[in-house]
């Protein structure tokens, strides 16, 4: 089974389509979404894939977002998420909150912690658990995603183009245009999470 994990779309509905569509050519049978959605627009661009959304700290309105997700066929879960796949225990949490993912990766429970909110991705493993950031769709270059093979435990990153093949710059939202200045940068740096170490990036 492959499921794929991303983070921080904050309302960039171009960039979301394109990484739905990346995600199904890679034949993910279902989607983590580990916060900062923002709209209920951007739910709806998951309908094709079973999703499991919690919610981040951008996202405001969860009455709407929660029927919305319900809407699309997705769940939703408050602050985090679990579950179990092919015997495999999995967490996601969108880290706003850094005492969850702290308490998450150290349970020595979970076999996979994704989690969200620094705009890096990154990976490492603290005892049993792969801890893992897919980066997001908003304010970071590359975008990304990421896949995960359960049978091989093989992760795989998804780069996001900026233009999709024929497509235009997705329009800023209001909430968030003043944070987004095009150029991809990082909302904070991983120094937010001091007690997940990021690796250094692996030589190409």
């Amino acid at each position: 089974m492959r499921i794929g994990v991303v983070s921080d779309t904050h309302d960039r509905q171009e960039a979301v389509a394109e990484a739905v569509r990346l995600l199904l050519e890679q034949e993910v049978e279902l989607i983590l979404h580990c916060g900062d959605i923002e709209s209920p627009e951007t739910v709806r661009a998951f309908k094709p894939v079973p999703t499991h959304f919690v919610f981040g700290n951008w996202d405001k309105d969860k009455v709407r977002l929660a029927a919305a997700i319900k809407d699309a066929g997705g769940t939703h879960y408050d602050s985090f998420g679990a579950l179990t796949l092919t015997d495999k225990r999995i967490a996601w949490v969108h880290s706003h909150e850094r005492h969850q993912l702290r308490q998450l990766e150290n349970a020595d429970y979970f076999d996979y912690v994704f989690y969200g909110h620094t705009h890096v991705r990154e990976q490492h493993r603290t005892g049993r658990t792969l801890v893992a950031n897919p980066g997001a769709l908003f304010r970071a270059n590359p975008k990304t995603c990421i896949v995960l093979d359960l049978a091989t435990g093989e992760i795989k990153p998804i780069i996001i183009p900026t233009k999709p093949p024929g497509g235009h710059a997705a329009t800023p939202h209001a909430a968030t245009a003043a944070l987004d200045d095009g150029t991809g940068s990082i909302v904070m740096p991983p120094s937010v999470l001091p007690d997940a170490p990021i690796p250094p990036p692996a030589s190409s």
